[in-house]
């Protein structure tokens, strides 16, 4: 019998709505999990599991509210919770108790969810590492800076949680620890009650064990279907080398080359695309948006408490400081012309497959990785699943991105349900 905390969201939700098991059991299961591995993984900032129980209690004793129902959540902490503390991960903010929910927390208790806890971030979701390691080899980063939510939800310790993603944060650590990761089109999801990095760039997404609880998600959060259409006909896609096609490793290479033959084999045409040369600007028109918003978001912090920021924190947002308006500009016109651009490239094409990092996860802490791979598709706010399914020489995960045209997300989980039913029966 399948242990309750290795249950997807979706298998749980269906499981607790059937009352073939309780969200109290599902509940503790996951806490024992947590209790056993957070030694050793460190994904969580901060838990209660007396306050995580009597609210799945509460959900076991009424009717279902929502697609969520009594399934356990992770939220990164840098979404606010008025019963928890959120730290954005920062010492300037140990405890602190903000008064509301963030408006994603408050629609997933309004949809029965269950708050298990904050996960860690890196200081305000930027380049500082945090305490997590990697589920797979504690030697070795989960990525960043969503790292809590990837490593909590592939170590099984909570079916799904969110994070956030401004340049790689989400689909990078969901390839690092072997998660389902989605970044959805910019603006998608509220951003209310999340601390801004970068507002062009920001956007709330999470980690799963399948691309079904990602619908659930969505209907959570959106009133969207609860789960993923069925594709009439096998999808059209597109591996896509990138213009940094050499600065992966083979193993993403693999990966990346084996999603596309399995697709291939399953039914899907697969062809290839070439992106333009004005799509190599992105990944430094994505730094350059992100240190100029985000030395600007920091403002506070930096004026009142400039000692308690890290030297790594302040060293790379001078570069935003020193950015003229006129460089921003140009930055931000390079997103808006290569998103339309985009949108013709795509017109024949249901996803790009595409690396979703340079390869394994790095052993160190030193860095949470590069995001080569995911600044383009941030930058122009285009919606992107990770999907894990291949090991590179280290016997850590690497996965596959599929990226579709602005707004597509729905279609984008559709292509991406099939794309992973094609993946586990070619493995």
């Amino acid at each position: 019998m399948t242990a309750l905390n290795e249950l997807s969201a979706t298998e749980a939700a269906a499981a607790i709505a059937a009352k073939e098991i309780t969200s109290e059991a599902l509940t503790a299961t996951c806490l024992e999990r947590i209790a056993a591995r957070e030694p050793d993984v460190e994904a969580w900032a901060h838990i209660d599991p007396d306050a995580a129980l009597a609210d799945a209690r509460a959900r076991d004793r009424e009717a279902p509210k929502g697609p969520l129902h009594g399934v356990p959540v992770g939220f990164k902490d840098v979404i606010e919770t008025f019963d928890m503390p959120t730290a954005y991960g920062s010492a300037i903010y140990p405890g602190h108790r903000p008064v509301a929910d963030a408006a994603c927390v408050a629609l997933i208790r309004a949809a029965g969810g269950v708050i298990l806890g904050k996960t860690v971030t890196t200081e305000f979701a930027f380049v500082n590492p945090g305490k997590t390691r990697n589920p797979h080899n504690a030697a070795h980063t989960p990525g960043g800076s969503s790292s809590g939510s990837a490593a909590a939800v592939a170590d099984r310790m909570v079916p799904l949680a969110l994070g956030t993603q401004t340049g790689g944060s989400v689909i990078r650590p969901a390839s690092f620890c072997g998660a389902v990761g989605y970044k959805p089109t910019l603006g998608q999801f509220s951003y209310a009650g999340v601390k801004l990095l970068a507002r062009s760039l920001d956007t709330l997404g999470a980690m799963a064990r399948h691309v079904g609880d990602l619908a659930l998600l969505r209907a959570a959060l959106m009133g969207a279907p609860g789960s993923v259409a069925e594709m009439v006909a096998p999808p059209r896609l597109a591996l896509c080398r990138t213009p940094w096609w050499d600065r992966a490793d083979t193993s993403s290479h693999d990966a990346v080359e084996a999603a596309a033959r399995q697709a291939e084999a399953a039914g899907a045409s697969v062809g290839t695309v070439d992106l333009p040369e004005a799509f190599a600007k992105l990944e430094e028109a994505n730094k350059t948006i992100m240190m100029y918003e985000g030395r600007r978001a920091l403002a506070h912090e930096f004026q009142q408490h400039e000692d308690k920021l890290s030297d790594r924190l302040k060293a790379q947002m001078d570069s935003g400081a020193a950015t003229s308006y006129a460089d921003y500009n140009a930055a931000v016109e390079t997103a808006h012309a290569c998103r339309l651009h985009f949108a013709e490239i795509m017109s024949g094409v249901d996803a790009l497959i595409v690396p979703a990092a340079v390869g394994e996860a790095p052993k160190g802490f030193e860095t949470t990785g590069d995001a080569t791979f995911n600044r383009p598709w941030t930058t122009m706010g285009t919606p992107c699943v990770t999907l894990p399914g291949h090991n590179g020489p280290n016997g850590l995960p690497v996965g596959a991105q599929l990226v579709a045209n602005f707004g597509a997300d729905d279609h984008l989980l559709a292509v991406a349900s099939w794309v992973e039913a094609a993946m586990v029966a070619g493995n």
